[in-house]
């Protein structure tokens, strides 16, 4: 209420005392408040709901394989198989607010096989299959309009509320998340022909796969919101940190109603849908006694994913707008017909040849050197979460920093229709927001890896091999959604308005409302297109696409690059004497470009980039680079023991003989630990982010020379981390403001700590009668019952580091969060199976 411009920015006041006045607080906030549940520990402020429930999983899995002998020279083979798996996903909160969402898998697999012994010396095979997937997650019936007052939904289910906690307090997440049934049809089929001639073994084979993803989705039809501090605190800060800590409280935004971004669609049914052709040739060719050669070509073509009828709305650079002033930047719909843009969206690339070569040569008569190089290609794309984005949901954000998007009291103001083939249907009027997705007009070309190895193999005794390999890779085109930014502004869109990263003056007009003074001043209050919302910051105005938010869920987007090499050590122990064993030791270096962030949900480790325009700086060290890595696996039967007729030894003998123990051990350096992130306000100044979830900065941190990065050694095992903070937060300083850190998104001397993963096994077969066995077997994941703390807080060193009144660290920057644990402790499963 207090909200005011003074000098071109927005400021405001605290509520008196800090507390918002009931009159303020929005009713349908205080509706979702009422179904919260009280607290079970009044004693603390925090962490003070804990209750036992029980989340029963009930897994059915009946299979059948038959094999039959059509005559001397032809097999078929049959395999069914059905898994059918229940979910309630019962959680620590009621219904109708819960998170989760039950789930019901059922999964059917066929698969039939056809062998034939043409002559002696050809071989054919023929195999087709069908795996048919059904995934129906489900969430309880609940009427948002008549039992909170929020307006503007379209099915029956409690919204999905997200952004509410933070380090001093708030709330958990809300409401069900994805809410569909998904279907995943793949037939199979794959042919190959093994023709035995002199000293050649010729092969010839082709493959076929085809996937379709029919979906009923009514993911954010019950809306998905999330609320922030920014809507409660001061937009003039525009995200930066002040001295002792930042400004609002996401509750506190929750309470005022003032929803930050989200999203809000209807019911809708879509096919997802692509194929992939694959075809081979190879000869292994014994030139000599001692050298034997390999080589052999593969082709593969892949389709991208689309809908079959061209339904998902997609991101258009080169569309008029009507909903802008037809500036260009709308919607298409690929495919051919009314309302589409009579065009492949994308394109699928026709080149994906692959050679391959390799040789082994015996130069002494227990040492063989192995050499080897080939192109190789990955899949195209994965559904991943697109069958949850089939344009049937809009994408809504605030449309200037700190105001909120709507008020729950108002309801959601977002009129949808699915399909709607109309090219201006984002933005609204008055609003600037974002097309659901993009998809790159590349996106049909697959990654390409070259790889290539050397190395020499030798017995070193009877049964004992030892080997050591150069393996090394470079692979391009790999799917990178955040080496892109189609509309953040770049330097050349700043010289053309005569601005400067480096003048503050220029900085604060940036972050200046359309309508203020200071843009009438600097002649910036013109809006790019009628109807663009005069709240919007002049840096809005002038991206290449006014009005739309971030463009940056880019699907499949051919941008990535990736290296490797390595040197791999291995010792192999034959069975004999009850023993055998395999360990190998890899030093290896992983760089990445991109290549980890296709769609940051999906991605094994943080997507990073910096400066999007200055695509060489984005060459980090890759976030799952291990340089040291050692793997032990092996088993070891107890032998029988000579019982010379004594009765008790025969009977021990019969009791100690013949159990199998055992091991997969592996140890290997932490992983990396990402570079803080910095709040000097250039992601809200030129929109061009790092591409990590969750974060509001465009660039890293300045790491500070000299200055350790640790306060504490992480693997050290000397620590309290319930009194210590571990990285020390003078390592690392805000860059200026507007201007780029120069830090890399990892270092190999800043990793979490190291993670050992140790599993054992124990178990034996018990002959009942000739045709009659009992197996009794147990199974133990981390075995030695590690206890390893969460990851410390790292993504921002600004983070004031806080206590507890106990002297007990609580939030910030080096915070381990004892309440939980990296890994679980130690588990087992013991199994029992008769065969006859």
């Amino acid at each position: 209420a207090s909200q005011r411009i003074v000098n071109g920015q927005v400021v405001r006041d605290p509520f008196p005392n800090n507390v918002i006045p009931p009159s303020q607080q929005d009713p349908v906030a205080l509706a979702i408040q009422k179904l919260i549940p009280l607290p079970t520990n009044n004693a603390l402020l925090t962490n003070n709901y804990l209750v036992s429930y029980a989340n029963p999983r009930l897994t059915y899995i009946p299979s059948l394989k038959i094999d039959y002998q059509l005559s001397s020279n032809s097999k078929v083979s049959g395999y069914w198989s059905r898994t059918l798996t229940d979910t309630p996903s019962v959680a620590a909160l009621p219904d109708p607010i819960k998170a989760s969402t039950a789930s019901h898998i059922v999964s059917n697999t066929v698969r039939l096989n056809f062998d034939r012994t043409i002559t002696p010396t050809l071989l054919l095979h023929m195999g087709a299959g069908l795996v048919y997937t059904t995934d129906d997650v489900i969430a309880s019936a609940f009427d948002p309009k008549t039992q909170l007052g929020l307006n503007g939904t379209y099915t029956n289910a409690f919204p999905s509320i997200s952004g509410l906690t933070a380090a001093l307090g708030g709330m958990a997440g809300m409401g069900p998340g994805s809410i569909a049934e998904l279907v995943n049809t793949k037939p199979t089929a794959n042919t190959s022909l093994t023709w035995v001639r002199n000293n050649h073994t010729y092969k010839a084979g082709a493959e076929m796969i085809i996937e379709g993803y029919p979906a009923t989705n009514q993911t954010y039809a019950n809306s998905w919101m999330t609320f922030s501090a920014v809507e409660s605190g001061l937009p003039s800060t525009f995200g930066q940190s002040l001295q002792g800590g930042s400004t609002g409280f996401p509750y506190a935004s929750f309470l005022l109603g003032g929803v930050d971004n989200g999203f809000i669609g209807v019911p809708s049914k879509s096919r997802m849908g692509a194929h992939a052709f694959s075809g081979f040739v190879q000869d292994s060719w014994k030139v000599t006694r001692k050298l034997t050669l390999d080589y052999g070509l593969r082709y593969d073509f892949q389709t991208y994913l689309k809908e079959e009828h061209g339904r998902i709305p997609y991101f258009s650079a080169n569309t008029p707008n009507p909903a802008a002033g037809n500036l260009p930047g709308a919607v298409a719909f690929d495919g051919y017909g009314p309302g589409h843009c009579n065009c492949d969206i994308a394109h699928n690339y026709p080149w994906a040849f692959g050679p391959r070569i390799g040789l082994a040569y015996q130069v002494l008569p227990k040492t063989v050197i192995r050499a080897g190089a080939g192109v190789s290609y990955y899949k195209t794309s994965d559904n991943g979460l697109n069958s949850f984005s089939t344009g049937s949901q809009y994408v809504y954000a605030a449309s200037t920093y700190g105001t909120p998007a709507y008020t729950l009291a108002a309801g959601l103001p977002y009129q949808i229709t699915w399909p709607n083939f109309d090219p201006g249907q984002v933005p609204l009027p008055g609003t600037t927001s974002s097309p659901s997705q993009q998809i790159d007009p590349h996106a049909g070309r697959p990654a390409r890896i070259l790889q290539w190895s050397l190395g020499v193999q030798r017995e070193i005794f009877h049964n004992f091999l030892a080997e050591a390999t150069y393996v090394g890779n470079r692979g391009v085109w790999w799917s990178s959604a955040y080496i892109i930014c189609p509309n953040c502004i770049d330097d050349a869109i700043l010289a053309a308005h005569n601005l400067s990263l480096s003048n503050s003056d220029d900085l604060k007009l940036l972050g200046s409302q359309l309508n203020s003074s200071i843009a009438a001043q600097r002649g910036f209050s013109t809006p790019p297109y009628p109807g663009f919302p005069l709240t919007a910051t002049v840096a809005q105005s002038i991206r290449p696409f006014p009005q739309f938010g971030n463009i940056t869920n880019m699907h499949w987007s051919p941008d990535g690059d990736s290296w490797y090499d390595s040197l791999q050590t291995k010792v192999t122990k034959r069975f004999s004497h009850g023993l055998d064993f395999q360990s190998s030791f890899t030093w290896s270096k992983s760089f990445s470009l991109g290549t980890e962030g296709g769609i940051s949900t999906l991605s094994p480790v943080t997507p990073a980039t910096n400066d999007v325009f200055n695509r060489p700086q984005n060459k980090y060290l890759s976030g799952l680079d291990q340089p040291l890595l050692f793997v032990f696996s092996g088993n070891y039967t107890t032998p029988k023991i000579n019982e010379r007729g004594k009765i008790g030894l025969k009977a021990f003998s019969w009791l100690a003989r013949d159990w199998q123990l055992g091991a997969v051990l592996r140890y290997g350096s932490g992983l990396p630990i990402m570079s803080p992130i910095a709040s000097n306000g250039l992601a809200q100044l030129l929109f061009r982010n790092t591409g990590v979830t969750g974060t509001t900065g465009g660039t890293f941190m300045n790491r500070v020379p000299g200055q350790p990065l640790f306060s504490e050694d992480l693997n050290c095992h000397c620590f309290d981390p319930n009194t210590n903070f571990v990285l020390n937060k003078n390592a690392w300083t805000n860059p200026l403001a507007g201007q780029w850190g120069t830090s890399a998104a990892y270092y190999s001397d800043y990793r979490y700590q190291r993670r050992p993963s140790e599993s054992m096994s124990l178990g034996r077969n018990f002959r009942i009668k000739e045709r009659a066995t009992l197996q009794i077997r147990a199974e133990f994941t981390n075995i030695f019952n590690r206890t390893e703390p969460a990851n410390p807080v790292s993504n921002n060193a600004l983070a004031t580091q806080t206590y507890t009144t106990a002297g007990q660290t609580q939030a910030g920057f080096g915070y381990i969060n004892t309440g939980t644990v990296f890994s679980p402790a130690r588990q087992g499963t013991l199994v029992a199976r008769f065969t006859f």
